[in-house]
């Protein structure tokens, strides 16, 4: 199924593919795939790369304009229906739980949907597009595409040569221990190329399988099985997680960034997401 819902701002805007994926207990095993992509594909050499912050489930999907200093934002809450194979998507506008909006870094702007629907009776396998933003003068078109999968019984889908870019970590029901005592745990999970995730009063810890100096990780700690851990100073820092946090059964290492003035809502909120490892990764 695809299903058009809604076609915002007029702007001129191309960008390449981006991709995450969310889930959360309250789904009953589904899990949201994002896919947002310019149609059809133009020749420039834009990037709208995305995240997403996962919060008590709910969650927040973010797309960054860097050309125009932009951040696109709704939020998603998948209500299952009894069948088990049926859900409905409720788009709405992106708040945190105390009600406050996303903190963008200065000299960006949040830009919200004009309307915000409810897309009942949408089944495992099905995709729902989002028609985001249009160029006039090209007719290309801005997109999102939400599909539906049971994570217990993934879509078989075309076979494809395996590439760098489907390299993703996975962050599942974390359970962190800072200096060997339980800190926090969280129910709900993401994957994608970049994961993260704010502690309170430690900042935001961005961990990715590949190097990036220019984007400030460094190597620092590994990833093996449901576990991964890393050091900050005096503190060191492990996290337990319901599945695998890499793909293979080796121990690899890990880069990491670390943004201890990070700061999206309530201080006293753990918080975990997932960006495209183009996404912008500023200091909020």
């Amino acid at each position: 199924m695809k299903l058009v819902l809604f076609a915002v701002a007029v702007v001129a805007m191309w960008g390449q593919e981006s991709n995450l994926s969310v889930s959360d207990p309250s789904w009953n095993g589904i899990e949201v795939r994002f896919l947002t992509k310019m149609e059809p594909a133009g020749a420039a050499d834009g990037r709208f790369p995305g995240g997403v912050i996962v919060e008590h489930g709910r969650v927040h999907h973010l797309i960054d304009d860097a050309a125009h200093k932009r951040t696109f934002g709704y939020d998603l809450s998948v209500i299952p229906e009894a069948d088990g194979n049926t859900v409905q998507l409720k788009i709405t506008p992106m708040k945190f739980a105390d009600g406050k909006p996303y903190a963008v870094q200065p000299g960006w702007k949040l830009i919200e949907l004009p309307k915000y629907p409810m897309i009942p009776k949408t089944k495992v396998g099905e995709t729902v597009a989002l028609d985001l933003l249009v160029n006039p003068a090209t007719g290309q078109k801005l997109i999102d595409y939400l599909t539906v999968v049971n994570s217990a019984h993934q879509s078989e889908g075309p076979a494809q040569d395996f590439a760098l870019s489907d390299v993703e970590l996975s962050l599942m029901n974390p359970r962190v221990q800072v200096n060997g005592k339980l800190s926090v745990t969280s129910k709900g999970g993401t994957m994608g190329q970049v994961i993260w995730l704010y502690l309170p009063g430690h900042g935001r810890f961005t961990i990715s399988l590949l190097p990036n100096e220019k984007r400030g990780f460094a190597r620092n700690g590994t990833a093996s099985g449901t576990t991964f851990g890393f050091r900050d100073g005096a503190n060191e820092y492990r996290v337990d997680c319901s599945g695998s946090v890499a793909p293979g059964s080796g121990r690899y290492n890990l880069y990491v960034r670390h943004e201890p003035r990070w700061y999206p809502g309530p201080e006293e909120t753990f918080l975990i997401g997932s960006n495209d490892r183009n996404a912008e990764l500023s200091i909020r």
